[in-house]
């Protein structure tokens, strides 16, 4: 039985989103700037992100039973010529992580990129201490493809970022 949905993120959700990206473990597991997010800071994002003609594709991840927002997926910097597109998933509500949502967030939206958007590879960076993600994205198909060494400065070092990526045909979406 399916448990999770994609949806179209709205201005209900802010406030959700906001204290996401201010945890402690946001800041420092994911690429993004360590610095503190206000709201004023969000909503333009949501109109910068959500509104514009740049070629993104956000997604708020939803519990079907609850219809509680749990998560965000993002398909970014899509190319539409040489069709590929960069991946980034957050779980923000930390009791929900650790449940499989993020595989199967993971494989929806690989799907809609590869069947709605006609993409073919889809992309992804992580820091190489993010155990967790390096084996979900493992799991779900996406192939080591480089690193980018030095790359991230979190907590008073540098960190490489390892660069994975799948491929249309190597994408099996039945595992959800």
């Amino acid at each position: 039985m399916k448990k999770i949905e994609l949806r179209a993120l709205t201005s209900k959700d802010m406030e959700t989103t906001v204290r996401w990206n201010n945890q402690t473990d946001v800041k420092f597991l994911y690429a993004g700037h360590p610095f503190p997010v206000n709201i004023e800071m969000e909503y333009e994002w949501y109109n910068k992100v959500l509104r514009s003609n740049v070629p993104t594709t956000v997604f708020g991840i939803e519990l079907i039973s609850e219809k509680k927002l749990i998560g965000i997926s993002v398909l970014r910097n899509i190319n539409l010529i040489n069709r590929k597109a960069e991946f980034a998933i957050l779980i923000g509500d930390t009791e929900e992580r650790g449940k499989g949502y993020s595989k199967a967030a993971t494989i929806l939206t690989l799907k809609f990129g590869f069947d709605m958007l006609g993409l073919n590879k889809v992309y992804l960076f992580v820091q190489s201490s993010n155990n967790s993600a390096i084996k979900l994205y493992e799991k779900t198909g996406f192939k080591v493809e480089g690193i980018f060494r030095q790359s991230v400065f979190k907590n008073g070092k540098y960190e490489d970022e390892i660069i994975m990526s799948i491929l249309k045909e190597e994408f099996v979406s039945d595992s959800i």
